[in-house]
């Protein structure tokens, strides 16, 4: 009995070794996912919360347990190392691969079409043969806010159906549509909702809000509060007065017509 009680402690030394190194490598790609990759609302909005739990379950999960089972310090050192380096390869393949598709999905744009703003991932833009220097117009790194206006000539309209019809993009997912949110005049950006008209016809949403206003400070005259839809939900963002994206929280609001860049 008193070996087992040794080798069960000498397992979960192994076991919280291996998962202090876990936690590390997915707080990192949480931090990454959180505030480059799907920052605020869109980390709810586009998935961010399934692709960190098939994370937390190879890295945090399966592979401290795999080293639980293994472990033994009864075992030859060679024998002991070429274990642990399985698990350790394993791992390093799962999360880099986890990673990598994460990323390949990552909100490359959040574009303004019909009445609200949608978040654009990145793997829409793979057959569109975009020249990285016109992103750079967009904005100083992505995700970049934008409007999409409509078709300039005939050129353009063609593109338009020739995507949808081939690969399905829809409009709000073209880049040669964009235009900078901010670049825009003023009177073309959208009207949004202000608090008042919130707390009279969305009052759920409008206590959201003030607790989002009240954690950052910010005035209720400076700010107007956005749909924006994603692949797995809706939320709502907050632009302020000079049409920078300021975040946003896990909301829902109804589709509104607002008006949008002609």
């Amino acid at each position: 009995m008193a070996w087992n009680r040794a080798l069960i402690f000498s397992k979960c030394k192994a076991l919280a070794a291996h998962l202090s190194i876990s936690l590390l490598l997915v707080g990192g790609a949480l931090a990454m996912m959180w505030f480059v990759w799907f920052p605020a609302p869109l980390f709810a909005t586009d998935g961010g919360g399934i692709g960190l739990k098939l994370l937390v379950l190879v890295d945090v999960v399966l592979g401290p347990l795999l080293t639980f089972i293994v472990f033994n310090p009864a075992k030859n050192r060679r024998a002991m190392v070429f274990d642990l380096a399985c698990i350790a390869a394993f791992q390093f393949a799962a999360f880099g691969y986890g990673l990598f598709n994460i990323h390949s999905v990552r909100v490359q744009a959040v574009a303004f079409y019909e009445g609200e703003f949608h978040a654009v991932t990145a793997d829409s833009f793979q057959q569109q043969e975009i020249d990285p220097q016109s992103w750079q117009a967009l904005g100083p790194r992505a995700p970049y806010l934008v409007q999409v206006r409509e078709p300039a000539n005939d050129s353009e309209m063609t593109g338009v159906a020739a995507f949808g019809m081939t690969t399905g993009l829809l409009p709000q997912q073209l880049q040669f549509l964009y235009v900078p949110y901010a670049a825009t005049a003023a009177s073309q950006w959208p009207q949004g909702w202000t608090l008042d008209e919130l707390r009279s016809q969305q009052p759920l949403v409008a206590e959201l809000a003030q607790a989002w206003l009240t954690k950052h400070s910010r005035a209720e005259t400076e700010v107007r509060f956005f749909r924006v839809s994603g692949f797995y939900a809706s939320a709502v963002m907050v632009i302020d007065d000079q049409g920078r994206w300021l975040g946003g929280f896990a909301g829902e609001l109804p589709i509104k017509a607002t008006k949008k860049l002609a």
